[in-house]
């Protein structure tokens, strides 16, 4: 070290001179920019409009005071049908778990937000999660699960919170157990 200290001082004027040029903006590109950042300017923003949610895709709603139904027939075996299931819309065809897979606009009675949805093993099936939402079952989603024909959102325990059936190639519509239509789609 001593050595290199040596040379250098014993080298010519030019040469030194020449050395801190070369090194001055080194130094300086590794010194701090805090004191060249300039803050990005707030983002604009508009009146907050307080509106009803549209109704889910393909679901219908009477009247103010009838409950929304769905415009489908139910899928019957024959059997007992069971009341939640019985307005879920006959699905198009079983859903496959890789069409299942990723994230989905979910919306619900006055709710609208987003469902992720991994192969990752839950109580009830696999893992799911919302984000956005408001409404207390949505947000309750945390578990999913083909049962038959039906996609079934599940809780953390695994109980039912929706049951949706294929309506299209990116769209599934159904119940929630506690009432009122659910959809999620792409």
């Amino acid at each position: 070290m001593d050595v290199r200290r040596n040379t250098l001082m014993k080298a010519p004027f030019p040469t030194r001179l020449g050395i801190l040029i070369i090194a001055l903006p080194l130094i300086a590109a590794c010194s701090s920019n805090a004191s060249r950042v300039r803050p990005l300017p707030p983002m604009p923003t508009g009146p907050v409009v307080n509106e009803p949610l549209p109704d889910a895709p393909g679901l219908t709603n009477e009247g103010p005071d009838t409950p929304p139904q769905l415009p489908f027939e139910p899928a019957t075996d024959g059997g007992t049908v069971d009341p939640q299931v019985a307005s879920i819309p006959q699905a198009q065809n079983t859903p496959e778990q890789g069409d299942v897979l990723g994230q989905w606009a979910l919306v619900g009675p006055g709710d609208s937000c987003q469902l992720f949805v991994t192969l990752t093993s839950w109580t009830g099936g696999h893992r799911a999660s919302t984000r956005g939402c408001a409404s207390p079952e949505l947000t309750s989603v945390g578990a999913w699960n083909i049962e038959g024909n039906l996609v079934v959102l599940k809780d953390n325990d695994g109980n039912p919170v929706a049951r949706l059936a294929k309506t299209g190639a990116t769209q599934y519509a159904g119940r929630l157990d506690l009432g009122g239509n659910v959809s999620m789609s792409r």
